[in-house]
Order: structure tokens, then sequence, then C-alpha cells
């Protein structure tokens, strides 16, 4: 039986596209990072060269920050879809962004397409060890005592740990003024000194000095204790957080760059990190590999971005 002329035309219309699948990638791959080089670049850079294997072409990281990740991902947004430009951003150029900014040039979630959820990092509580407090009882108590004397150390405006902190503040009905920061070693380095008393650190960046005794922990926003710091409680179990909360990580391509190919990203991102040595790596950063789909991932973002929305909105966080 002979084709029908619709039939016909249909099929000479998905042979490009599926020409397209099956040559992908016909050349490198460029993993954009919507941030300056030195900070959470560095999981991407673990798992490039593997990807690049897997692949069968190289993945080049490349660092465009500016506007808090809102440059690079209008540059990704751009570019043509078929793959071979992606995107490794992070939970704030993701979601909170659409939350605090007035005049967002996107919406990442809706106008990218997910791939993976790749890299997970909780937040940690830290003080300054001279401190009179060494759990999160203590530090609300004194903030009670002394509304307005103990200040935290804010990396950022407008960040997770900006978020966080104000929702716990507003939540338990503290004062507990903020100190910010043009970057989280600049944060640190005062808080080690003892100008500032808190941070809400993440336990990639902040292990380090916790490990050297620079930090005591109190408390983890994670749902479970992390194995790097298996003596501080989690938010949640201390009956302080409702949920937890943690710093991720995602891949993400242009919007309609084909299932095919989005598969077949995800599925080597996963088995990356599946990898003995990639996990190793990753949970030496303070950090935990997650396998995600890209419809889980796509469910996950978009609850994030409304859980971030209804905080920044009920503390009145916007950035102009």
């Amino acid at each position: 039986m002979g084709l029908t002329r619709r039939a016909t035309l249909g099929l000479l219309a998905a042979a490009p596209a599926a020409a397209q699948t099956r040559a992908f990638p016909s050349r490198a791959i460029r993993c954009v990072v919507p941030s300056a080089a030195g900070g959470y670049d560095t999981y991407a850079r673990i798992m490039a060269p593997r990807l690049a294997e897997l692949l069968g072409q190289p993945v080049v990281v490349d660092n465009r920050p500016g506007a808090n990740g809102n440059i690079g991902m209008a540059e990704v947004q751009r570019s043509p879809a078929d793959g071979h430009t992606i995107m490794f951003a992070h939970v704030g150029a993701l979601t909170i962004n659409t939350a605090i900014y007035r005049n967002m040039p996107l919406n990442p979630v809706e106008e990218l397409a997910a791939v993976a959820v790749a890299v997970t990092s909780p937040l940690v509580w830290v003080v300054n060890p001279g401190v009179p407090f060494h759990t999160m009882a203590e530090l609300m108590a004194a903030a009670r005592a002394a509304p307005e004397q103990w200040r935290y150390a804010l990396p950022s405006s407008g960040s997770i740990n900006h978020l966080v902190v104000e929702d716990f503040k507003r939540r338990h009905g503290l004062v507990i003024p903020a100190v910010p920061y043009r970057s989280t070693p600049q944060a640190q380095m005062d808080v080690i000194a003892g100008q500032v008393p808190i941070m809400l650190d993440s336990l990639g960046a902040g292990y380090g000095h916790i490990a050297g005794g620079r930090f005591r922990a109190l408390a983890v926003t994670a749902r479970e204790r992390s194995a790097r710091l298996p003596d501080v409680p989690s938010m949640v179990e201390l009956g302080l957080d409702p949920r937890e909360f943690v710093a991720w990580y995602a891949f993400m391509a242009p919007k309609g760059v084909p299932a095919e190919v989005i598969g077949r990203l995800n599925a080597a991102v996963n088995q990356v990190l599946g990898e003995e040595m990639i996990v190793a790596r990753i949970r030496e950063l303070g950090a935990a590999p997650r396998v995600t789909t890209p419809s889980e991932s796509l469910a996950f973002m978009r609850a994030e971005q409304a859980d971030f929305t209804a905080i920044a909105r009920a503390g009145g966080i916007e950035v102009e």
C-alpha cells in the first residue's frame, strides 16, 4: 500500500530532525555557566571530561557571569536549539531570580529546557567560634535578648542564603540584621575575623573553615544530617524549618532541542553521576550527586520556584 501525500510530506519534514538527532553531537558542546570562574562551575568542570568521552565530542565550560546569571541564561536562550549549547546553572539563577527581580528578561524554568538536576548541597549555619552560643536554640535566645546586636554576613543579596535566612527570621520573629558582601570569601573572612558573628554558608564553601576550627557549625538545612558533619543536626530535625533548603545545580538547554537529544544528554549526565570517582570528588566538596529525568527536573524546579516566590513575597525581598 502506498503512502498518502500527507504521510509522505510528514516523513520528509521529520527527516531533517531525525538526521540531526542521529548526528548529535557533531561538534564540541559548549556548557555555559552563568557565573564567574572559581565557584560552582567546579562541578561542571569535574563532569565535563567524562561527558566528553561518553558523547564523543569535547565539552567546553564557558563562564558567562553577570546580573545574577541573567546574562548567561539569555545567551543560552538565544542559541540554536540543537544541543551543542547547554548550560549548568544554580538554584538562584534558575528559580530565585524570577521571585526577586522586578524586570526579569526570561523565566528560565519555562523558557529553557530541563536536562537534569545534577548536584545538591546543603547550607550550614555557622558562627565565629568566639560567640557564646553553640546551638540554634542559643542563637535564637541571644537574638531575642538583644535584637539587632547579632548580625549575619550575607554573601550575596537575592541569593538562596538571603531568602532562607530572611524566611527563618520572619517565621521565628527574630531581628538579625544582614551585612551584605559582594562574595562568599569576603563574608567568610569577616566571620572568621569576628567582625560579623553569624553566616549561612554553603557546606561546599564552608566545610574547610569548619574542619579547620575557624567556623563553628550549628545546623544544616538539609532534611538529613550531612555525612561530612554527622554531629551537626538538621534544621528539619530541630523543628526549625518546615522543609529542607539545599543549593542545587542543573543542566539546561535552549527550548526546542529535540527530545532525543535531551534524552541523550540526560543519560550521559546520569551515567557520569553514578561513577565512583566523580561521586567522590563531588562529595569532597560537601555536595551530592542527584540522578533525575528531564520531567522530574522540571517538576522539581517549578516547585522550588513557587516556594521561593512565596518566601520573597512574604519577606518583601526584591531586587531592582
